[in-house]
């Protein structure tokens, strides 16, 4: 018998677990049995829950969902047609309905799979290693497992900052965790300042206005479809985003102009090209930052062809500009956040050129899928990893911002006089805000290592001393193999442990996603599983 810990219950785990219960088929009955740790019901897990507000909505397009198997063969899309839950919104989905989607596989999972699988509905405090077992520990005691799997996601509940003001309000229970009586620590006609800008910003900004009756008007500004907010009533008088740069994130476009896709398409070519010779040249030792500035300059060109196809009026110099401190010169010395917005938009629907700024967003979401494999447990530099950390800040704000009708509300709020944007420098603090740290938990483990205190973690900083996992000079997230399994202290597998999605974002890049396809590791995860359990069936019959 093979007893594993699946540690966090959300997305990641639900794809391995689905790989593993199909792996299966054609074995006699396994002798395998696998725990959930999670106190939020598994397949959504926290972030997907069902019971977050109906306002807080899919930040991608659906179609990306997808977790079928044989127990089900239907994507989340075609999964919303079978059940007549529409994907209105322009298509962006409430997160709740994406959560039930999620949990149903998972359900399916628990009553007509082959893998047996239980849920503990709590969190998992502790592992340690007891010989060849881990102990995992809990509320409910101790266990002991052969295998586990880390895959906590977004880190822990009730996340706030170390350097949180006393008294703020973490932003998710107003959102994902939805605790009912935060609500009521936010009245009506109060000023609210948000210790951040960005998607979970404006998930806290949606829920103060739209959750609490607000509606939205349809309207045409200078030619352009936009919206009007109608109070409900029940709002804050103010909320103020704040934010270091000021920057707001620029909005998605519906469409990717097909004349780009036939640029990009040989470009994501060359980014393989560039990462199969890296990792060649690799063998563990970092390689020169000229080979780095080498994949700079050939997404550098790829931007140039687009703003050569688009007829942008954009050369070298304007988009070197915008990748290094996140904003382009062609707009006016001071443009405020509404303004960006605004300008967004018009270029999403051709109105204007194309910014740097959006130039960059395609090249960066276009050829993310490669990018993603082919810096893939590289060695970095010290330069590299600080140059890269700089420009991919830059790049993810252009590319993977609000959709079209999110960007559309937090404009009319702006016009409303209700929303503002402030640098946190200049933002200040008053006695009379209410302050939410519209955050998450950084990406990866390296908080969680710290000193105990707001944010620490005794499950990841036991592990950490001991030495069982391990964490690379410049980075936060947890070194694994390319079948999940952890990279102790000593730079050797630790065979029957297991790192999954965002606990090794740095390593590898971009887990906060619903995309399965971006990342393999729980695919051969669950393979490594099936040849284990095959093997020891082929000596029980010896």
């Amino acid at each position: 018998m093979i007893r594993i810990a699946m540690i966090g219950g959300g997305p990641k785990c639900l794809f391995a677990l689905l790989a593993l219960n199909d792996g299966l088929e054609g074995l006699p009955a396994p002798a395998v049995q696998v725990d959930v740790y999670d106190p939020y019901p598994p397949g959504a897990g926290r972030v997907w829950n069902t019971k977050q507000p109906k306002e807080l909505r899919l930040n991608v397009n659906p179609r990306i969902i997808d977790a079928s198997s044989s127990l089900c063969s239907k994507t989340f899309n075609q999964w919303c047609a079978e059940k007549g839950d529409g994907v209105a919104e322009d298509g962006y989905p409430p997160r709740a309905l994406v959560g039930k989607y999620l949990a149903e596989q998972y359900d399916l999972l628990a009553s007509r799979g082959i893998l047996p699988v239980q849920h503990r509905a709590v969190d998992a405090t502790g592992i340690n290693r007891r010989g060849p077992l881990w102990e995992v520990e809990s509320v409910q005691g101790t266990e002991l497992y052969d295998e586990v799997v880390l895959a906590t996601g977004h880190g822990l509940n009730g996340y706030l900052p170390p350097d949180s003001p006393e008294g703020s309000l973490p932003a998710a229970a107003f959102t994902v965790e939805h605790e009912h009586a935060m609500d009521a620590a936010v009245p009506a006609g109060s000023n609210v300042m948000l210790r951040g800008a960005a998607l979970t910003a404006y998930d806290i900004v949606l829920h103060l206005t739209e959750g609490r009756g607000g509606t939205w008007e349809r309207i045409t500004d200078e030619g352009m479809e936009a919206l009007l907010y109608r109070p409900g009533g029940s709002e804050p008088a103010s909320i103020t985003m704040t934010s270091r740069s000021g920057i707001p994130m620029t909005p998605k476009p519906n469409e990717r102009p097909r004349k780009l896709e036939r640029i990009l398409d040989p470009y994501r070519d060359k980014v393989r090209r560039w990462g199969q010779e890296r990792h060649h040249n690799d063998a563990g030792k970092p390689a020169s930052n000229t080979q780095l500035d080498e994949l700079w300059q050939l997404l550098l060109s790829c931007a140039l062809e687009c703003a050569e196809a688009m007829g942008a009026p954009v050369n070298e110099n304007d988009l070197q500009t915008a990748l290094q401190t996140g904003i382009s010169t062609r707009m006016s010395a001071k443009p405020s956040p509404a303004e960006q917005l605004r300008v967004s938009l018009q270029i999403n629907h051709g109105w204007q050129s194309p910014s740097p700024e959006w130039l960059w967003g395609t090249v960066w979401s276009g050829l993310y899928s490669q990018l993603v494999q082919a810096l893939s447990r590289i060695s970095w530099t010290g330069e590299e990893r600080k140059q890269f950390k700089m420009f991919a800040a830059n790049l993810e704000r252009m590319a993977f911002g609000p959709p079209e009708t999110t960007a559309m509300k937090l404009l009319a709020l702006f016009n409303a006089g209700i929303l503002k944007h402030e640098r946190l420098s200049e933002a200040g603090d008053s006695p009379t805000h209410l302050v939410v740290d519209a955050v998450t938990a950084p990406a990866g483990v390296l908080h969680l290592t710290e000193a105990p205190g707001v944010g620490s973690s005794s499950l990841y900083r036991k592990l950490f001393l001991a030495g069982e996992v391990s964490i690379r000079a410049g980075e936060r997230g947890l070194l694994t193999d390319t079948d999940g399994t952890c990279m102790d202290a000593a730079g050797e597998r630790n065979q029957s442990l297991a790192a999954i999605g965002r606990p090794t974002e740095d390593p590898t890049l971009g887990h906060d996603t619903l995309n399965r396809e971006l990342h393999p590791e729980y695919q051969r995860w669950a393979q490594r599983i099936v040849r284990q359990l095959a093997a020891s069936q082929e000596k029980v019959v010896q």
